[in-house]
C-alpha cells in the first residue's frame, strides 16, 4: 500500500536552509568554542545582541518547528510536516537582517552640524531654533573635543539665571562644554553596519559607561568631519529600522 500523498517540501526546504544559516550566524558571533546547541547559541547571542534578542522568542519556537520537521524524518526529503508560508517568510526575513545588516548610514542622522570651540552661544540658539538639532560635535583645530546638547546649554543657563548673571553676548561654546569623560563619544567608519553601532554601545554599558553619540566618519577618526550622527535615542526610536528587516 502505498504512503500517502507527501507534502511539497518546497517550504520546509526554505525553512530549513534559512534555520541553518541563522545557526551559523550565531555561531560566528558568539565564536563559542565548546558546543554548538542552537538554544545555547541563541541564549549566549540574545545576551550580549539586542538585534538577537529582540527575536529571541519567535528563534525559539522556530526551533522547536525545526526539530519536528527535520529530525523527525523518516527518508530522505521527506519531511513529516510543512510549515506555513508566513512562517517561512518570516524566518527569511529574520535571516536576511542578520546576514545583511542595514548600513549605520540608514539610521543616522545627517547632515551633521559641527561647532568650533569658539562658536558664540547665540549662534548655537540660532541653530537649535532653525534646525531643530540638540546635539552639535564640538572641533577645535580639526579635531573633535566633545559633544555640546541641549540639556548643556540649558544646564549653564539655569545655573547662571540662579546667580543673577545670565548674559551671552560674550558666552562662546568652549566656556559650557562638559568635560570630555561627563559625555561619552565614539567613532565609527563609513562603511559601518548596525550590528557595529549596536555592539559600541552595548560594549560601553557592560563596563557602567554612557555613550552620548557615535560620529561616523569616513575612517572611523576623531580628526575627520562627521558624516552622520547616532545618539542612543536613535539606537531606540529605530528598533523598527534595526529590529525588524
Amino acid at each position: 500500500m502505498e504512503k500517502e500523498t507527501k507534502t511539497n517540501n518546497g517550504l520546509s526546504e526554505r525553512f530549513e536552509t534559512a534555520f541553518n544559516r541563522i545557526h551559523n550566524h550565531l555561531k560566528a558571533i558568539t565564536a563559542q568554542k565548546d558546543g554548538d546547541a542552537f538554544l545555547e547559541l541563541l541564549h549566549t547571542s540574545a545576551r550580549n545582541h539586542a538585534s538577537v534578542r529582540a527575536h529571541l522568542d519567535e528563534l525559539k519556537q522556530y526551533a522547536k518547528l525545526r526539530n519536528a520537521i527535520v529530525h523527525q524524518k523518516t527518508e530522505a526529503n521527506y519531511y513529516i510536516a510543512e510549515p506555513h508560508q508566513e512562517i517561512v517568510e518570516r524566518i527569511e526575513q529574520i535571516d536576511k537582517m542578520l546576514s545583511e545588516p542595514a548600513e549605520a548610514m540608514s539610521i543616522a542622522s545627517s547632515p551633521v552640524y559641527i561647532v568650533e570651540a569658539d562658536t558664540p552661544l547665540i549662534q548655537v540658539l540660532e541653530m537649535v531654533r532653525d534646525f531643530k538639532i540638540n546635539e552639535y560635535p564640538v572641533y577645535e583645530k580639526g579635531d573633535c573635543q566633545g559633544l555640546l546638547t541641549g540639556r548643556d546649554i540649558l544646564k549653564w543657563m539655569a545655573n547662571t539665571q540662579l546667580d543673577g548673571q545670565i548674559t551671552i553676548d560674550s558666552v562662546k561654546v568652549k566656556d559650557i562644554l562638559p568635560e570630555k569623560n561627563e559625555y561619552l563619544i565614539s567613532f565609527a567608519k563609513r562603511d559601518a553596519n548596525i550590528f557595529d553601532i549596536e555592539y559600541t554601545f552595548e560594549e560601553y554599558q557592560s563596563q557602567n559607561k554612557k555613550l552620548e553619540a557615535i560620529l561616523i566618519t569616513h575612517e572611523g577618526r576623531s580628526d575627520e568631519l562627521p558624516v552622520g550622527i547616532i545618539t542612543s535615542w536613535d539606537l531606540t526610536k529605530n528598533n523598527d529600522v534595526i529590529l525588524s528587516p
